[in-house]
This record gives C-alpha cells, structure tokens and sequence, in this order.
C-alpha cells in the first residue's frame, strides 16, 4: 500500500515546518515505537490516518471550544497519541501521563532528540490527575472506556467542574444525559471513506 500523507481540508494552514515534524513523528512510530513495543507493527497508511490525523482532531475541537490556556494531559498516552501531535500543532503545554517507565523513557528520547519543549512526559497514576486538577483539558484515545470514565468523573465532580474531557468513540455516543454531565459527539472523516468520533465531556 503506498503512503498518502493528506490532511483535512481545515488543516490546510499548517506551517510547512509543523508539517514536517508531523511525517518526523509519523516516521518514528513507523520505526522506533514498534520496535519499543509502544504500538504494534501497522502499515505507514494506517499509523498517519488513525494516529497523526485522528489526534489533529483532538486539536480541532480544541480551536473550536475556544478553551482558555490551560495544561493538557494526555491520559494514558502510550506513545504519545493523542498528546505530541496536539502539542506539535498548537504549540500549547501538554503533559504525556502514562504509568509505565518504558513508555516515558522512549518519549523522552523522542521529546528530547527533537527539543520539544512545550511536551512533556510525566510517569503517574491517570486517576491523580483526575482528582487533583483544576481547569484542566484531558484527552483520552483509548485509556479507559466511556462508561468508566464517566464514573471517575462523577465520583471527582465536586472538584472537576472547570475540567474538559476529549474522548475518543469507537461508535456513536451512548445516552449520558444527566443533571451532572454535557456530552457532545463530534464526526469526522479521518480518511476518504472512514469516519472517526471525538466525545467532549464537561461538568455541569
């Protein structure tokens, strides 16, 4: 399968360079992440579109909240996805959280060799986060199922109200209506023919 580098149509305004260090990232998952065991061997298409494309959107709807400057945590980061695009495009501070030392030794090596310094990686326990910060935007790709999301942030809600959530969906969102949480479902077409969905949770 050849390798077709597209961007979305609202992305067509990123900087040349933001471009390049796009394909630098893509070309280290490609190679170094799946030699490191972060992610598991993939063709080059599939790793652009499902992790370098589907977290530009992650940042989409983050332009589009209009949400005030605040730290990012990329939850459960893995090897950076949703997190390093984020921050490559936007340029804001994001914090890589994953549990495992190995996972943030190699983002480290990868931070530093490209002198990202708005990124960083932090080695923590998710839930901390969860309960202690405030005014807070977290993005999620596949860290923990909506359902027990929600139930971590019911049970922090008292202390989470300035907090956002950015969720990626396998399908359509289930009904989480309630007098606590707003969840909107976002559609996007990651490809020509596949669409992704990105849930944002706040607390009411």
């Amino acid at each position: 399968m050849s390798f077709n580098p597209q961007i979305p149509d609202w992305g067509k305004n990123l900087s040349a360079n933001k471009l390049k260090k796009l394909l630098s990232y893509h070309n280290w998952l490609s190679n170094t992440a799946i030699k490191t065991g972060l992610i598991s061997p993939k063709p080059q298409q599939f790793i652009w579109d499902e992790f370098v494309i589907h977290s530009l959107y992650f940042y989409k709807i983050i332009l589009d909240l209009k949400l005030p400057s605040s730290d990012i945590y990329d939850l459960g980061t893995g090897a950076g996805i949703p997190g390093i695009p984020v921050g490559i495009v936007s340029d804001k501070r994001v914090n890589l959280v994953d549990i495992k030392q190995k996972r943030i030794f190699e983002l480290e090596r990868f931070l530093s060799a490209h002198k990202y310094l708005n990124i960083k990686a932090v080695k923590g326990d998710a839930e901390l986060f969860l309960k202690n910060e405030h005014n807070a935007t977290f993005l999620m790709r596949c860290f923990i199922p909506k359902s027990d999301l929600i139930k971590k942030i019911n049970k922090y809600k008292s202390i989470n109200n300035n907090n956002t959530f950015i969720v990626s969906s396998k399908s359509s969102s289930a009904n989480f209506s309630s007098e606590a949480f707003h969840v909107k479902q976002n559609r996007f077409l990651i490809n020509k023919d596949a669409y992704r969905f990105i849930d944002v949770i706040t607390v009411k």
